[in-house]
């Protein structure tokens, strides 16, 4: 089999890369998934999309991606809402540090503002607000429906000619010299000019067969969901302290989690400790919760980078080599813009957005690291 560009992946990041790249004129794209489609990362995320991080990398390609994923849910059909992020803070050091955050944000045009318990509550209704002196309210930010995302981004890639092969390892990536010839799956080998790793949790493994180290750390993060309720409140809510959100579904579930010790590379096996240890938390904000039945808890992995920045772009030792890996528990979010960004890699030899240049795999190798504070889950 022939193509002009492999992605490795069928998560939402490789979609988006293969329905960009099919939009710009590409043809002969080839999706490869080893199980099925969002069956990685994406759908075990917590469905949120923020632009209040705390690097200029991150809030500006966030900003861009959601404008982009206004445009993708008129287009595509699927459930997406601004309901805001809601950073609950307790404390005088929590507050300062989050002021120069929002000026940070103000400074690229992402409205974030600190708000006080009366606004939290017009927010966030029900909700304790004992100990909370403040938080820092995102308008921009919101929520995506994961499978909707998914199936409709597939349906529109197939619509333009892109082929999707499920249920598809791929074991080896070819290389002859140093440039990429293709990847040898467990049902033959397909030849193509352009090789992406688009693959999450797997991607340093599979990067090794080219002989390329991405230094990638796989860290399980837990998860937890209830029965449905009537709409309560629309942001997604983060007890800063602690690391922990919750965030109701729009199909009204509660979605919980928080960071417990991990240790990386640990097989994705649930916790029981876990469920008591976000319950716990989040009654002290929300009295009725143990009156709430979960549902089912999952686990998943942050694939994290030595900054928690994801890697972008092309890998300098293999030509027409490419990855979109590691972003460190915003692989949802990012999306869009990483989809528009590597098409535009591939196409014309470079980004849209200057900043995404400073993301490759270069700037670990060069000890260029930028180092995000703002990471939850």
């Amino acid at each position: 089999m022939k193509s002009e560009v492999v992605i490795v992946g069928g998560g939402s990041s490789g979609l988006a890369i293969a329905y960009y790249l099919a939009n710009m004129g590409v043809t002969n794209v080839v999706v490869v998934e080893k199980h099925y489609l969002g069956s990685g990362s994406t759908f075990r995320c917590a469905t949120g999309i923020r632009a209040s991080f705390t690097t200029e990398e991150h809030i500006v390609l966030q900003k861009h991606s959601i404008e982009l994923w206004r445009e993708w849910s008129k287009k595509l059909g699927f459930f997406y809402e601004r309901g805001g992020y809601v950073w609950l803070l307790r404390t005088e050091e929590q507050l300062k540090a989050f002021k120069e955050y929002s000026k940070l944000h103000n400074s690229y045009g992402v409205p974030t503002k600190i708000i006080g318990p009366e606004e939290i509550k017009e927010l966030v209704p029900t909700i304790n607000l004992n100990g909370v002196i403040g938080a820092l309210f995102d308008p921009l930010a919101g929520k995506a429906d994961p499978f909707g995302v998914v199936h409709s981004l597939a349906s529109a890639c197939r619509r333009m000619g892109v082929r999707i092969y499920t249920l598809t390892t791929v074991k080896k990536i070819v290389v002859a010299g140093s440039k990429v010839k293709g990847v040898e799956t467990d049902k033959g080998f397909i030849e193509s000019r352009v090789v992406v790793l688009a693959s999450g949790y797997g991607t340093r493994e599979l990067a090794k067969t080219a002989g390329v180290d991405i230094p990638l750390e796989n860290v399980p993060h837990h998860s937890i969901i209830t029965e449905k309720f009537k709409p309560l409140f629309k942001p997604l809510v983060i007890d800063w302290t602690t690391g922990a959100y919750i965030v109701q579904t729009h199909e009204g579930n509660f979605l919980m989690g928080v960071d417990i010790e991990e240790k990386p590379g640990t097989p994705l096996t649930p916790r029981i400790d876990f469920i008591p240890t976000v319950v716990k938390i989040w009654y002290r904000y929300f009295k009725w919760l143990p009156d709430v039945y979960i549902l089912r808890s999952w686990s998943g992995y942050y694939v994290m980078s030595p900054d928690r920045h994801p890697i972008l772009g092309p890998i300098d030792e293999v030509e027409n080599l490419y990855i979109a890996a590691g972003y460190s528990g915003h692989g949802f979010m990012m999306s869009p813009i990483v989809g528009k960004l590597l098409a535009e890699w591939i196409v014309e030899g470079k980004p849209g957005i200057p900043q995404a240049e400073r993301l490759t795999l270069r700037r670990i190798r060069e000890g260029k690291l930028i180092f995000e504070r703002a990471v939850v889950g």
